[in-house]
């Protein structure tokens, strides 16, 4: 099919998921990318596959924080669900884990004594719907606009770019 088409899809694992994590790394932290390094294979689980199918990606910040990006669709057969969606994020003051699928968000501060969950209930797509409806009945502007797209496409592009040079790319 059209996905894993190199020519009809504009990429593979790498483009799938890159444009999500961009968009959540610019939106938690307020900063943009502004240098990513990548190594992008095809066929690690899936052999003659044409398209990227793995990806590790690392992301520096304006802030100065880096990020990394694990973009696989080479998840085994028995794995429990036909992908996944983790972010962990470490800092001075603990972790936080992020699981999306388990629907919770894990975090182990360095003042408290044991972990702490945050549930947010069972329909992670409902505030993007609500605020899709919102903005139409309010006459207002989009919350996520066109350039955030723009952002989130030239930093998924600078990976493959960083992969063909073997080299990190300034943005």
């Amino acid at each position: 099919g059209w996905f894993s088409n190199p020519e009809l899809a504009g990429g593979g694992a790498v483009m799938d998921h890159t444009v999500h994590v961009v968009d959540l790394l610019r939106w938690f932290w307020g900063a943009e990318v502004t240098e990513v390094y990548a190594e992008v294979g095809a066929g690690l689980l899936h052999p003659g596959v044409t398209i990227d199918d793995a990806g590790i990606l690392s992301f520096k910040l304006s802030t100065g924080a880096y990020g990394t990006l694990d973009a696989s669709w080479s998840r085994p057969a028995a794995f429990p669900t036909w992908g996944d969606v983790t972010i962990e994020v470490v800092g001075e003051k603990g972790v936080a884990r992020l699981d999306a699928f388990k629907q919770h968000l894990a975090v182990y501060s360095n003042q408290a004594t044991k972990a702490q969950w945050v549930n947010w209930g069972s329909d992670a797509d409902l505030a993007l719907i609500s605020d899709f409806v919102e903005m139409i009945v309010e006459d207002r502007a989009p919350s996520i606009t066109g350039e955030d797209g723009l952002k989130a496409l030239e930093a998924t592009l600078a990976a493959y770019r960083s992969a063909a040079a073997g080299r990190p790319i300034q943005i």
